[in-house]
């Protein structure tokens, strides 16, 4: 029988109006859903490179992944997320806003002109910002943290869930997904089935936890495109299997076939790297660079002021997959003698500035522990007429910390990161 054209429209309207007669109604998505075609609209992180490396944050609509071994940055890098989210118009302007002034300083008016529709687009679908519902398998999250990270604690904007019965996750969230933006699972791997609950001590329940995580099918059918999002954390656990005699067996998360499967992006976090401030007040991985001025009480160590975080996209269905991110956080430090805060809780923004203006070529290393900035022909910029002496800084710290007080040289690295993604 050959395809009739005008039979078209009828199917579409017989297909998504079944509920009204009781049936189950499907959602069809044509040419016409522009949101769909240019793309899902995206969350940024609070981290610069994780928003570069995930193709511009987590997509909308979708399920995303995180896992890791503990103490990766995985909680930290979702309390970043969720201050995004919850202010997600003043975000998304202020990262528009450094595409529109470089298209429109580079004359691509038409391109300056799409970035402001779909900004606009944006802030319209989520005017006052997205809600988030947190379940908290592990009852350790850290909302004294959150609240330093400038999250929304309030009944309005936030809710923390103590549930680790996945059956129980499950149910609820077909429910959540019609009351909040954003579900976070922190973590699934804490989490565990009826079966596995009421197993005898000694006793071991195969597979129970993976048949349990099929019920987030009700959820998925219930997702909205347009509103919803869903993260689920792991820990990770050492591979077998691996017989390379001098290779270590790399780390997997949880075969759970349903999470595995129904992500649309997944970031691999590497365990984290300790860092510690030095006699400049600068974090350094280098232990024996260390201030003396800040040691751990009872033991005369160095105190950990922050950790360094490495990560890949290991998947990535509506963007760019396999790209790696490096980031520093900060811990409060205060001064062990007036108890002045000098280092405030949040991600290292100066030091994601300098790698991404490294990747891009707006600064270059050299010897000596040299930073030269470079002009838009890649060149090492004099600073004056006559061609003698450069822009330079010596050491990584003075130049971050000069890229970031620079709004020019600020504004071009955050550009770059944008119209990269």
């Amino acid at each position: 029988m050959p395809v009739d054209p005008q039979a078209r429209e009828k199917f579409l309207a017989w297909i998504t109006d079944q509920g009204k007669n009781g049936g189950h109604a499907s959602a069809a998505y044509t040419g016409e859903d522009s949101w769909l075609s240019e793309g899902p609209l995206r969350i940024p992180f609070l981290s610069p490179i994780l928003t570069w490396a995930t193709t511009g944050g987590v997509p909308v609509g979708h399920i995303g992944r995180w896992y890791g071994p503990e103490g990766s940055g995985k909680s930290m890098t979702n309390w970043g997320l969720f201050y995004c989210a919850q202010n997600f118009p003043r975000i998304m302007t202020d990262l528009a806003e450094y595409e529109i002034r470089f298209y429109e300083a580079t004359g691509k008016k038409l391109k300056a002109g799409k970035v402001k529709k779909r900004l606009n687009e944006a802030v319209k679908r989520f005017p006052d910002g997205m809600t988030i519902c947190l379940y908290d398998t592990e009852q350790r999250a850290q909302l004294d943290l959150a609240a330093q990270l400038g999250v929304d604690l309030s009944k309005d904007k936030f809710v923390m869930i103590e549930e680790n019965i996945i059956e129980e996750i499950a149910h609820q969230m077909e429910q959540a997904v019609e009351a909040y933006h954003i579900i976070c699972i922190d973590s699934a791997s804490n989490a565990e089935s009826y079966k596995e609950a009421n197993t005898e001590p000694g006793a071991y329940e195969q597979g129970g936890a993976a048949a349990a995580w099929k019920r987030l099918r009700g959820v998925r059918r219930k997702l909205d495109r347009k509103e919803n999002t869903i993260i689920i954390v792991d820990q990770m656990r050492m591979g077998l299997g691996n017989s390379a005699k001098y290779q270590k067996p790399r780390p997997q998360p949880p075969q759970i076939r349903f999470l595995k499967h129904n992500a649309s992006i997944a970031i691999e976090f590497d365990e984290g790297r300790k860092l510690y401030l030095n006699d400049d007040l600068v974090l350094t991985d280098d232990r024996d660079k260390a201030s003396t001025e800040f040691r751990t009480m009872g033991v005369d160590w160095a105190e950990v002021a922050g950790i360094e975080m490495r990560c890949e996209v290991a998947k990535n269905s509506t963007g760019k997959p396999f790209r790696h991110g490096i980031m520093r956080f900060r811990f409060p430090m205060a001064d062990t003698r007036t108890g002045e805060l000098i280092q405030e809780v949040g991600f290292d923004e100066p030091f994601e500035l300098l790698k991404a203006a490294e990747y891009f070529h707006i600064v270059e290393s050299g010897g000596g522990g040299m930073f030269y900035l470079l002009d838009e022909n890649f060149q090492r910029i004099t600073r004056n007429k006559t061609g003698k002496g450069t822009v330079s800084w010596k050491g990584e710290w003075r130049a971050a910390t000069a890229l970031y007080e620079e709004a020019e040289l600020r504004d071009r690295i955050q550009a770059r990161l944008r119209i990269a993604t």
